[in-house]
């Protein structure tokens, strides 16, 4: 709590500084979010209070600075075993292991401060220089995006925020709409830095863009001790070549993304996706995506240890080769939304459907309901999830 307090006083310190030298601009949200899931025979329920303080300023004609302050408290249910997701023929072996050994695998949730994005950018007439913790989107793809290996994205909730990331970042900007993209985010040595660039260009109505990526990641391998089925990791170099585009054709909006992974040490693997979505002119909204993830398996009984653990790991890869994210949107009124969508993983026939309610008070306020249920065989990827939902209401200041 003392720590929480001194740095909540030097942000609220530079704020002041910041006001006295030009004008600072406060804004942010409060955002609470209720998730009950069912696990196992129990229905496990989470909740927590978020604040988030954004500033911004323009230090000089050339210079700006951001930040976002973010102090989130976790409530009900703060630790939960990830081996609670998995088949039942990898967790019957595992009651002969000792229970302390699993201790350090379990997600906990406990109430934490941190600068979300602390940046200064820097401004010329030939390059634009970014540095700080900063967001890094990256691709076109909606549910998923082969070519970012920056962000972990949610496929039950691709649109919400991303995470602030370390690095610096150079732009420069060539012809009418071209854009060249470099970026580093250091780690102890450059070897094991990530780096990056993009090349960007708009050509007949379409966004065309080329990037390659290394990185140093972690790897899952399965493992067998004493007839017990286990996994573990190791650290590897990733060289990543891919590209995307998006625009209008007939009327659909279209877009597709793709990357090929060259890996140091474990198998070469492709992903690529393709969407297209459409509004009426009553504001019906439809949309769809095919994901083929060549890192994953062509049949559920293939599944290992090592992919399960993988799909609740940071870069959340899912288990199955191709997938089909489906769904709709419709404004029942100038407040409501209405909407449902379907992730299906067409290689173990495995779903989730979630409907979705939003309903924004008024333009600083809004309140969604979501609905998850899972539908799928045992041992298949969604099949071994419980039902639950997400009730969330932000307010804005």
């Amino acid at each position: 709590m003392k720590n929480n307090y001194w740095l909540f006083s030097f942000i609220l310190f530079i704020s002041i500084s910041i006001t006295n030298a030009q004008e600072l601009e406060l804004s942010g949200y409060f955002e609470n979010q209720f998730f009950p899931q069912k696990v196992g025979d129990q229905l496990v329920l989470q909740d927590y209070n978020k604040l988030r303080l954004d500033i911004s300023a323009e230090v000089a004609e050339n210079i700006t600075f951001n930040a976002n302050y973010v102090y989130r408290t976790f409530h009900g249910a703060t630790t939960i075993n990830p081996f609670d997701f998995l088949p039942a023929k990898f967790t019957a072996g595992l009651a002969a292991l000792p229970l302390a050994s699993f201790d350090e695998f379990n997600l906990q949730f406990t109430d934490e401060n941190y600068l979300d994005n602390a940046f200064v950018t820097l401004y010329s007439d030939l390059v634009n220089l970014r540095i700080g913790k900063q967001q890094l989107p990256w691709g076109t793809g909606y549910s998923w995006n082969p070519t970012d290996i920056f962000n972990a994205k949610n496929t039950l909730d691709p649109t919400y925020e991303k995470v602030g990331i370390n690095a610096f970042k150079m732009e420069y900007p060539f012809g009418d709409e071209g854009m060249l993209t470099a970026i580093v985010s250091p780690e102890s040595e450059w070897g094991n830095s990530t780096k990056a660039l993009k090349i960007k260009q708009h050509f007949l109505g379409f966004d065309f863009s080329a990037s390659a990526v290394e990185k140093e990641q972690q790897t899952f391998i399965d493992v067998n001790t004493f007839g017990i089925l286990f996994f573990d990791m190791f650290n590897e170099k990733r060289q990543l070549f891919g590209g995307d585009f998006s625009g209008e054709l007939f009327g659909l909006g279209v877009w597709a993304e793709g990357a090929y992974n060259k890996m140091k040490i474990s198998e070469n693997y492709g992903q690529y996706l393709f969407g297209m979505d459409y509004t009426f002119e009553s504001g019906l909204y439809f949309t769809s995506e095919y994901y083929r993830n060549e890192l994953g398996k062509s049949n559920k009984n293939q599944y290992t240890f090592a992919d399960w653990m993988r799909l609740f790991g940071a870069d959340g890869e899912n288990l199955g080769q191709d997938y089909l994210f489906a769904g709709q949107r419709y404004p029942i009124s100038e407040l409501w939304n209405w909407s449902n969508y379907a992730l299906i993983n067409l290689t173990d026939k495995s779903a989730i459907f979630f409907p979705w309610f939003d309903y924004s008070f008024n333009d600083n306020s809004e309140i969604m309901f979501v609905g998850y249920v899972p539908v799928g065989e045992k041992d298949s990827e969604f099949g071994e999830f419980g039902y639950g939902g997400i009730a969330r209401v932000r307010v804005y200041f």
